[in-house]
């Protein structure tokens, strides 16, 4: 008999199992899930769409090649329900367990007959609603676990140990390891059995480390990756109730390094009210500002300046706190500088880059990322001034940082500088063009000492 659209989908248990399953599971490819589905369940478009709750157009266009992608976790959670993924699955998925360790999961009509999915129906044992034995194995799945308060802690401390050592070490040999600390925080989500209240800090931790590799990814150049990891971040910090601030800054530098400047502001905005009154609330805001000034959009960086400057004047930064989410006044300064230069007042871009100069000979540490991006920064500044004897006075500092350290953040502060030497107005002179070369050479040895990122 042939087979009717209003047939229910029989999934195999072992096809949630198969790599291919996991692989395109835990990259939120949807696409292939569903043609997973008709490979190896004989599913239909219509029968996926009826199981999710999608139109048959929408699912057609999630199965083509380089198709709709979803993004939304609404749509990853109607998914994974109209599926009945098991646990694994739908933690691949990034998204919490359903059924957990003792607690059947409910069983209805109006949801076989939503979904259309056949799955075997665990076993009654008869007891109703006040049987104490409901209570009893309650208990044990809220007690047991294989996942100690140590190792948790664990996780959390070398997470934030990685945060700190961002701007210090070299970015591809930072990847790595924040990778591999993602890798075994995933393994406990997905293979242990963490308490309830353990899941929700996994998640957690997991949404910081995905939201910094997503700012890692971004300097070295693989925005495609960092746009995936920080739509990934914002949907575990979601899952785990906690702030969400970091994925939206990730979200943000990815968008405004691939130009998509509306975004990139829209982000940052959607950070800064979801942040709590932490550092991180105001560079959100200075990141709105940066963004909007590149677009052009002066009015509307002005109001994020006003944001930000408000925002610092409540919070502010731990002098020993230097982190990826940390906010010090060199970085405020950087933010300030690159907002000046897009709103044509050089003089302010000096007075900012002093401002890093004189706290970095106050003592703070030096990040040498933001340093020669100050140095960059000034140098335009200079140049929009017409002294072309200044900018070159701070190319000359900057040709001392070390390749490791050139990540794709300050080679792309150096392209614009270059492009500005290319004006008509400098072309022809000679201390340009020895400029123009120099820069030329400079980013074309960056990040080539550092560590292949794919070590594990």
């Amino acid at each position: 008999m042939p087979r009717r659209a209003s047939d229910p989908i029989v999934i195999p248990d072992e096809l949630w199992e198969r790599p291919q399953m996991t692989q395109a599971l835990t990259s939120r490819d949807v696409g292939t899930v569903f043609h997973l589905l008709r490979q190896y369940a004989g599913a239909t478009q219509t029968q996926i769409a009826i199981a999710c709750g999608l139109t048959q157009g929408r699912v057609s266009e999630h199965m083509k090649e380089g198709g709709r992608r979803v993004t939304e976790l609404d749509v990853f959670e109607r998914i994974a329900d109209g599926l009945q993924m098991p646990d694994n699955a739908r933690m691949a998925l990034g998204l919490a367990p359903r059924i957990h360790p003792g607690v059947p999961a409910p069983r209805t009509p109006e949801l076989k007959a939503r979904t259309g999915i056949v799955r075997t129906a665990p076993r009654q044992t008869g007891a109703d609603s006040s049987d104490p034995m409901d209570i009893s194995r309650l208990t044990r799945w809220l007690t047991a676990s294989d996942t100690a308060d140590e190792t948790i802690e664990s996780l959390a401390r070398s997470t934030t140990s990685l945060a700190s050592a961002h701007t210090q070490v070299p970015a591809k040999s930072l990847l790595s390891q924040v990778l591999r600390l993602h890798r075994r925080t995933q393994d406990l989500l997905q293979s242990g059995r963490p308490r309830p209240r353990h899941t929700r800090e996994l998640l957690r931790i997991n949404a910081d480390l995905l939201a910094h590799a997503a700012v890692i990814f971004g300097d070295v150049n693989l925005d495609h990756h960092a746009e995936q990891y920080a739509a990934a971040a914002l949907m575990l910090a979601r899952e785990a109730g906690t702030n969400e601030a970091f994925a939206w800054y990730a979200q943000a530098k990815t968008a405004r390094w691939q130009d998509r400047l509306i975004e990139a502001a829209d982000f940052a905005r959607q950070g800064y009210e979801a942040s709590p009154h932490t550092p991180m609330k105001t560079q959100l805001a200075w990141y709105e500002a940066n963004a909007a000034a590149l677009l052009g959009d002066q009015t509307r960086a002005l109001q994020a300046v006003k944001r930000a400057e408000q925002s610092a004047e409540t919070i502010h930064d731990s002098p020993t706190d230097r982190s990826v989410w940390s906010f010090p006044t060199e970085r405020r300064a950087l933010f300030a500088l690159a907002v000046a230069t897009r709103t044509g007042d050089p003089d302010g871009a000096l007075q900012a880059a002093e401002m890093a100069d004189t706290a970095w000979a106050a003592g703070a540490p030096v990040a040498p990322a933001i340093w020669a991006q100050i140095r960059v920064g000034t140098g335009v500044a200079h140049l929009l001034k017409g002294d072309l004897e200044g900018t070159a006075e701070q190319l000359a500092q900057l040709l001392t940082l070390d390749p490791g350290m050139r990540l794709t953040t300050v080679t792309r502060y150096v392209a614009d500088l270059d492009r500005r030497l290319s004006h008509p107005r400098y072309r022809d002179t000679s201390l340009a063009v020895q400029l123009r070369a120099q820069i030329r050479d400079f980013n074309a040895a960056a990040l080539t000492d550092d560590t292949d990122m794919e070590r594990s």
